[in-house]
C-alpha cells in the first residue's frame, strides 16, 4: 500500500466488515423467512403478497452485496459465498423436517419444489463465489490504492451500511405507533381502525 492511504486504513477494514456484515444479516432474515414453511390456509392468495415482499427485501440485499463486490470492499466474496450456503443449509433443514400434514388439509408455503429451487440458485451462488475467490488467490494481485479512492470506497461502504441499518430501525418505528396516529401537519401515520377512532398525534 502507498503511504497516501496508510491514515485511512485503520478507517476501511472495519468500515468494509460492518457493511458487508450488515448485509449479509438482512440476507439471513429474508432467507429464513422465504424458506420457512408456513401455514396458509387461511391466509388472503395464500400469503403470496407476503411472499413478494420478502423476494423484493432478499433482491435488494443481494444488490447491496453486488454493490460491495463491485467496490471490493474487504469480507465481500466470503459474504457472497455465505449468502449461497444460506439457502443450502436452511433449505436442506426443512426438506428434512418439512411439516406432515397427516389428514390433507392444510396448506404449506414454500412448496418443498420451490425450497429445491431456492437450494440450487444458493448452490449457484456459492459456486460462483468459490470461483471468484480461486481467481483472486491465483491473480494475487498487490495492486496500491491512492489515498483518495480509498476514502471513496469508505464513503460508499458508510452510505450502503447507514441504508441497510435505517430499513429495520424505520420499520421498528412504525410498528411502534399507536392506531391512527397523525403528524403535526395532519398526515396520517397508520391505519384507524374504526370511524370512532380519536387520532393520536405524533411529535
Amino acid at each position: 500500500m502507498l503511504p497516501s492511504n496508510s491514515r485511512w486504513l485503520w478507517l476501511y477494514y472495519p468500515v468494509s466488515w460492518m457493511t458487508v456484515c450488515v448485509v449479509l444479516a438482512h440476507i439471513a432474515f429474508f432467507n429464513w423467512a422465504l424458506l420457512t414453511p408456513r401455514e396458509v390456509s387461511g391466509t388472503l392468495f395464500g400469503g403470496a403478497m407476503g411472499t413478494q415482499l420478502y423476494l423484493i427485501g432478499w433482491g435488494v440485499a443481494m444488490i447491496g452485496l453486488i454493490v460491495a463486490i463491485l467496490l471490493r470492499l474487504s469480507g465481500s466474496i466470503f459474504a457472497w459465498m455465505a449468502a449461497g450456503l444460506m439457502p443450502l443449509c436452511i433449505g436442506g433443514w426443512w426438506q428434512l423436517n418439512y411439516p406432515d400434514d397427516a389428514n390433507g388439509n392444510l396448506i404449506f408455503s414454500p412448496v418443498q419444489s420451490d425450497i429445491t429451487v431456492a437450494m440450487l440458485i444458493g448452490a449457484a451462488i456459492l459456486a460462483s463465489g468459490l470461483y471468484a475467490c480461486t481467481r483472486a488467490k491465483t491473480a494475487n494481485k498487490k495492486a496500491s490504492l491512492s489515498g483518495l479512492k480509498l476514502f471513496g470506497k469508505i464513503v460508499v461502504a458508510t452510505a450502503l451500511s447507514g441504508f441497510f441499518v435505517s430499513i429495520p430501525l424505520a420499520v421498528l418505528k412504525q410498528q411502534a405507533l399507536p392506531d391512527c396516529a397523525v403528524n403535526k401537519q395532519g398526515q396520517q401515520l397508520t391505519v384507524c381502525l374504526d370511524a370512532g377512532d380519536t387520532p393520536t398525534l405524533v411529535e
